[in-house]
């Protein structure tokens, strides 16, 4: 459980930094240029989804037990 833990943190932190990252850099090329706290407040909803689709999937995988029998 807590190496699930941590490999979400992980997850959901380098996804924000590079929602964060993104909005910087690749936005300009669309003529898009966010403030830095409109950049923290779209990097959040995004973060929030990925972890709401994420426990999804894992409560799906784990409860509808599929894969549970293959072996990689």
């Amino acid at each position: 459980m807590k190496k699930d833990f941590a490999q979400s943190i992980i997850d959901v932190g380098s996804g924000f930094l590079l929602a964060i990252l993104i909005q910087i850099f690749i936005f300009p090329l669309f003529d898009l240029y966010p403030s830095m706290l409109d950049s923290l407040g779209i990097a959040l909803i995004f973060t929030v989804v990925s972890v709401v689709r994420s426990s999804i999937w894992r409560w799906l995988f784990r409860n509808l037990n599929i894969f549970n029998n293959v072996r990689y």
